[in-house]
């Protein structure tokens, strides 16, 4: 069963950060920020969320793990229309 107010909180504050790590300098905080929320989402809560937002967790998780094993931060604004289609949605 899905749990749409829980998806919808979840991208709200996902989208929130993505901006805010956009216009940081230091991204590493909120890189593994990130990472812990996409994590929870594709391994924890996977079977309560859209395809959508399964996709989109999974990419981020990707990105932000590679962060943190040394490769660079990458952009993360091109999720924000995703993210933003699961919030109005």
């Amino acid at each position: 069963m899905k749990d749409i107010k829980y998806e919808k909180e979840k991208a709200k504050e996902m989208l929130a950060l993505i901006r805010e790590y956009e216009k940081a300098k230091d991204k590493s905080s909120i890189n593994k920020r990130l990472n812990e929320i996409s994590d929870e989402l594709y391994y924890k809560k996977r079977e309560i969320l859209s395809q959508a937002m399964i996709d989109v967790a999974l990419a981020v998780h990707s990105f932000t793990t590679a962060a943190m094993s040394g490769g660079h931060f990458q952009d993360l604004d091109e999720f924000i229309p995703d993210l933003d289609g699961i919030i109005g949605g």
